[in-house]
C-alpha cells in the first residue's frame, strides 16, 4: 500500500494556521512556545476543538500527530481526535483516562480498546489509518507500536469517506493538551513525519505585487508570527510573485512532501482567486482558490518534484520558489 499526504501542520509560523470558521471558540486555540515536540511552537486547544477539511473525502483515510497532555488532562478527561464522515457520522480516538491511551469509538460507541499506556507530560507519537466500510477497520500505532487492531463496521449511516478531521479538548480551562507535527492523507500509515518551518529570504525577477511598505515584496511575508498588517497586494490579473527561500537541512530527514501557504483576502470587489504554490526548475505547480474577503490560508501540497516528477532531495528544496498569482475577474 502506498500513503498519500494531503497536508501537513507544524505550527512554527507562530500561528495556529486555522481559519475562524475551523476553530470554536476561536479564542481557545492558540500556539504555545512550550511544550513543543519539534521547532519553537505548538499548537494549544484549550476547552475547544480545530478542524481540517479532508480533500477528496476519502474512504481511507490517515493521520500522523504529536500529543503531550499535562497531568488534569491526562488524569480527568478525554481529548479526541475525530474523523467527521460525510453522513455527518464518526469515528473517533478517545483518551482513556484509566488506561492513559486512546480507543476508538464509531458514533460514541466503543469498539476497541487502545493497548500502548503512555506517560504525562511526555511527547507520544500517533498514527492512525482505518477503512471506512461495513467490514472495515481501525489500527492506531503509538509510538511505533500497534495498539489497536480493529474490524468491523466503520460505516454509520452509508458513508463514502472523511470529510473533516477533528482535534478536541472540550474540558475545563486551562487543562493543557497540545499537538504537534501534524500530517493527514490516506492510503497507508503515514509514518512519523516532522514538519520544518523555511520562511522567504528574498526577491526575485518575478515580483509583480506591491508591498504595502518598502520595495522588498518577501519582507512583508518573513514574519513569524504573521502580520496581517503588511502585505503585498495585485488589482491585476495575472500577476504573480516568485519569492526566494531558505535551505532545508536533511540531516536526519528525508524530504516526502512540500506544502505551500499563504494568508491573503479579497480587499474589493467580488469573485477573485489565488493561485499558491511552488516553481521548482522553472515549473510551476499550484492550486486555485476563490478569495473570501476575511483573512484566510489557502495552501498546495506537491508529494514529488514537479520539474521531474521524482522525489524530493535537499538540493531540489534549497532551489525552491514559493509563487502566488492573482486571479482577478
Amino acid at each position: 500500500m502506498t500513503a498519500t499526504i494531503l497536508g501537513a501542520r507544524g505550527w512554527d509560523c507562530g500561528h495556529t494556521m486555522f481559519n475562524d470558521v475551523d476553530r470554536y471558540p476561536s479564542g481557545n486555540v492558540l500556539v504555545r512556545t512550550s511544550p513543543v515536540h519539534t521547532g519553537t511552537y505548538s499548537l494549544y486547544i484549550e476547552n475547544s476543538w480545530a478542524r481540517i477539511a479532508v480533500d477528496g473525502d476519502p474512504s481511507n483515510p490517515s493521520v500522523s500527530i504529536w500529543v503531550i497532555l499535562n497531568s488534569a488532562a491526562y488524569n480527568n478527561y478525554a481529548p479526541r481526535i475525530r474523523w467527521l464522515l460525510t453522513t455527518g457520522h464518526y469515528v473517533d480516538l478517545v483518551w482513556n483516562k484509566t488506561t492513559h491511551t486512546f480507543d476508538a469509538y464509531v458514533d460514541e460507541s466503543k469498539v476497541a480498546a487502545g493497548t500502548i499506556e503512555v506517560s504525562n507530560n511526555t511527547w507520544f507519537h500517533v498514527q492512525c489509518y482505518m477503512t471506512i466500510a461495513d467490514s472495515g477497520s481501525i489500527g492506531v500505532k503509538i509510538d511505533g507500536h500497534q495498539s489497536i487492531n480493529y474490524s468491523g463496521d466503520t460505516q454509520p449511516g452509508g458513508a463514502a469517506g472523511a470529510s473533516y478531521l477533528y482535534l478536541y479538548n472540550l474540558t475545563a480551562n486551562g487543562v493543557a493538551v497540545n499537538w504537534d507535527d501534524l500530517a493527514w492523507g490516506y492510503g497507508d500509515y503515514l509514518g512519523d513525519l516532522r514538519c520544518v518551518d523555511i520562511r522567504p529570504d528574498a526577491d526575485t525577477a518575478q515580483k509583480q505585487w506591491t508591498p504595502s511598505t518598502g520595495t522588498d515584496n518577501y519582507a512583508t511575508l518573513d514574519e513569524t508570527p504573521p502580520s496581517d498588517a503588511d502585505y503585498n497586494e495585485a488589482s491585476v490579473n495575472g500577476y504573480a510573485d516568485e519569492l526566494s527561500l531558505g535551505d532545508y537541512d536533511s540531516v536526519d530527514r528525508t524530504p516526502v512532501a512540500v506544502v505551500a501557504w499563504v494568508r491573503a483576502r479579497m480587499s474589493d470587489g467580488t469573485g477573485d482567486h489565488i493561485r499558491v504554490g511552488i516553481d521548482s526548475a522553472g515549473v510551476d505547480d499550484d492550486t486555485e482558490y476563490p478569495l473570501a474577503a476575511a483573512w484566510e490560508y489557502y495552501t498546495h501540497i506537491a508529494d514529488a518534484n514537479p520539474a521531474d516528477a521524482a522525489a524530493w532531495e535537499d538540493a531540489d528544496i534549497d532551489a525552491l520558489k514559493l509563487r502566488y498569482e492573482a486571479v482577478i475577474t
